[in-house]
């Protein structure tokens, strides 16, 4: 099953720009992500394979 992951800015108390990447738990909707981070652009999914995971690359949405 595949893990999604969220790209998003933020500002640190510094103002220093951050970049926050979120990775979810297996089973969980793009749907349901995008009602909980509504201010992401870019979703990216992790496939697990030969017990590891590979990446397939964030996309603006």
């Amino acid at each position: 099953m595949a893990r999604r992951v969220v790209e998003t800015n933020a500002a640190s108390l510094d103002r220093e720009l951050l970049q926050v990447i979120v990775i979810y738990e297996e089973g969980v909707s793009k749907q349901d992500i995008r009602k909980e981070n509504p201010y992401s652009k870019k979703h990216g999914v992790l496939y697990q394979s030969a017990g590891a995971y590979e990446f397939k690359g964030l996309v603006a949405n």
